[in-house]
């Protein structure tokens, strides 16, 4: 048996206004959105609607950033044609510069920054003609 990925959850502290950052900023849609007296959920996809990632706030349960403490146990990757002037839209909204990856395949250049919850998002640019998955086409 095979399995597709659905969605990608992660714990957040403040999900209905990272969602709202994560639209304006990056392009991003907002699928579903739901809160209570207690917790919050919204469901964004990616502007090719290829990738779903659900914030959701949940009593007891701590935000994913204060249980790590470097960004390559956990961020957020965008295919990015231009990781340095992506990078800085990203900081004038808000984000945090990281730092440029040092460790990639020749001819990848990847910036790390973390968006104002600080949750880490890495701009990737990969070398010319590789994607991670066979049929991705460029950024």
């Amino acid at each position: 048996m095979s399995y597709v990925i659905e969605h990608i959850g992660i714990s957040v502290s403040q999900p209905i206004e990272m969602a709202s950052w994560y639209q304006r900023v990056l392009g991003f849609e907002v699928i579903f959105s739901g809160q209570n007296s207690e917790k919050a959920v919204v469901f964004i996809c990616d502007a090719h609607k290829s990738v779903v990632l659900e914030l959701g706030q949940i009593p007891n349960v701590a935000p994913l950033r204060n249980r790590t403490d470097h960004h390559l146990q956990f961020h957020i990757a965008l295919k990015s044609e231009d990781p340095d002037s992506d990078s800085n839209h990203l900081i004038q909204n808000g984000a945090k510069f990281i730092e440029k990856c040092p460790v990639t395949r020749d001819g990848d250049y990847l910036i790390v920054v973390e968006d104002p919850w600080d949750n880490c998002i890495q701009l990737a640019k990969r070398a010319p003609g590789r994607n991670l998955l066979p049929n991705q086409s460029p950024p």
